[in-house]
């Protein structure tokens, strides 16, 4: 059997049993607790120590290379076109123009920017206003200034970034901008530069008229020559024959002997009208026969002038030398004249479609630092420094998160 149970007092049995809270849910205890502060100190550390490197390193050197370190620049502007004096077409026909491809002065005005940004733009400069050297001075800051050790090709890709010239296809202008250490250096470049670029605008347009004359003033020798040699058959024609002009003779022999055919054929019917009524002995009709006679010699005078087969220097012969060399002459004088002509309108032509530089705006001379721009460079460097803590974080984190699983 089972023993009574103890009987408890009834001052233990009357007192309220003391109630402990109950713990919330995922509330840390103790230990647990303190590793959880913990971690979140590392992480806060961490994540001060991945903006500090990150954003406020980056932003530092920025503000202090841009705040005490940054040499000042100075930019010069310039604005010129390449004109021409030919006359321009109408807005209609000009607009068409540009629509098909650029125009004359538009191919001027792109070969002139081409120039300015070439080798030998730099090559000049460096020879007449030692632009090298004026960028390799060690008193600018290191990064803003050209190595001293820098090569030809170094300091071209160094002046790319400091001479730039801008085409406008509306206006068919050139902006040119030049950055120095100094203002007087940055406008005597931009003006030089200028100065160049007419030069070779001009050069451009004389080497255009050439070429367009050339071929004429060759044309115009060519003919002259020819002219000349035409002209010296002649001469060596007249001396052959001891005549000076075989078609002027041979026309007047022409002339003098139809008159003596005439006159012959007069006296003929003369004599036989005096042979109608006279004897053979009568003295009329032996005065009409010696006539007969002296014209009929005269005639057959004059017809062997003109045709001799026994004399090669007859005058037949010398009419054919003649005819030859006399039309060989005159299609080489007016040969010679078209060629004249041509050259005048070439000449003409040339000077009407002449090209010049036509100065917009002169350099300017800066009276302040335009470069570097301080305040907006930190900005950058602030903005760029965030965006790449930001996208190395997510990156970090990415990975992370593909370990895990």
């Amino acid at each position: 059997m089972n023993a009574p149970a103890e009987k408890q007092p009834d001052d233990a049995r009357s007192a309220p049993t003391e109630l402990k809270p109950l713990p919330r849910k995922g509330a840390p205890h103790g230990p647990a607790k303190a590793q959880a502060l913990a971690v979140r100190k590392a992480r806060s550390r961490r994540l001060l120590k991945r903006i500090a490197l990150f954003v406020f390193l980056p932003t530092a050197l920025a503000t202090a290379y841009y705040g005490a370190v940054a040499s000042d620049q100075y930019e010069s502007f310039a604005q010129f076109a390449v004109q021409s004096s030919e006359l321009q077409p109408s807005i209609g026909i000009d607009l068409l123009a540009g629509l098909s491809g650029a125009s004359g002065t538009a191919r001027d005005a792109l070969a002139v920017r081409d120039y300015v940004l070439s080798r030998d733009m730099l090559q000049r400069l460096e020879k007449e206003h030692a632009f090298i050297a004026h960028y390799k001075n060690p008193r600018q800051d290191p990064l803003s200034r050209l190595r001293r050790d820098a090569s030809f090709e170094d300091a071209y890709e160094y002046f790319d970034g400091k001479v730039s010239a801008d085409f406008d296809q509306v206006s068919t202008s050139i902006t040119v901008r030049v950055r120095a250490f100094d203002a007087n250096s940055a406008t005597l470049f931009a003006q030089s530069i200028l100065t160049y670029s007419e030069e070779m605008v001009n050069s451009l347009s004389d080497r255009e008229r050439r070429d367009r004359t050339a071929y004429a003033e060759t044309q115009v020798k060519i003919a002259e020559t020819r002219l000349i040699k035409a002209r010296q058959v002649i001469v060596e024609l007249q001396q052959k024959h001891g005549d000076f002009n075989p078609l002027q003779t041979a026309v007047a022999t022409m002339t003098l002997r139809t008159q003596l055919e005439g006159e012959l054929a007069k006296a003929r019917a003369e004599l036989l009208q005096l042979k109608s009524f006279m004897n053979e002995d009568a003295p009329q009709v032996r005065a009409a026969n010696e006539k007969v006679k002296s014209l009929s010699v005269q005639v057959s005078g004059e017809s062997r002038r003109l045709v001799d087969p026994s004399k090669p220097s007859g005058l037949n012969n010398s009419f054919a030398d003649f005819e030859g060399a006399a039309v060989e002459k005159e299609f080489a004088q007016k040969a010679y004249e078209t060629a004249m002509a041509t050259l005048e309108v070439a000449r003409a032509d040339a000077a009407r479609q002449h090209r010049y530089v036509a100065v917009i705006s002169n350099p300017s001379t800066p009276d302040e630092s335009t470069y570097p721009h301080r305040i907006r460079s930190i900005l950058a460097a602030l903005v760029l420094s965030i965006l790449v803590w930001g996208v190395s974080t997510m990156i970090v984190a990415v990975v992370r998160e593909h370990a895990r699983l």
